[in-house]
């Protein structure tokens, strides 16, 4: 993996570690869930606490996940290259 690539990930993931931070913090509230709000560019989540919480967190989890993917991929190509 190059360093561009890398980079790349890092960026991404942070972004959606942003997105997920700032759905589950958000402070607006619909009862019902008739209004919602676009993240993520074509997701519309609605309003109530259930989903505002469960998409955030979710979009945490998966920022996490894309931002230490290229430290998981290194740490097994040394296993890989330890094996041979």
């Amino acid at each position: 993996m190059n360093m561009f690539s890398k980079l790349l990930l890092l960026v991404i993931g942070m972004y959606v570690i942003y997105q997920g931070y700032t759905t589950y913090t958000f402070v607006a509230r619909s009862e019902d869930g008739s209004m919602g709000i676009n993240k993520l560019i074509w997701f519309s989540i609605p309003l109530t606490d259930y989903h505002l919480h469960t998409y955030g967190s979710i979009f945490i989890c998966i920022g996490t996940l894309i931002t230490l993917s290229p430290l998981v991929l290194y740490l097994l190509s040394l296993k890989r290259s330890k094996i041979v």
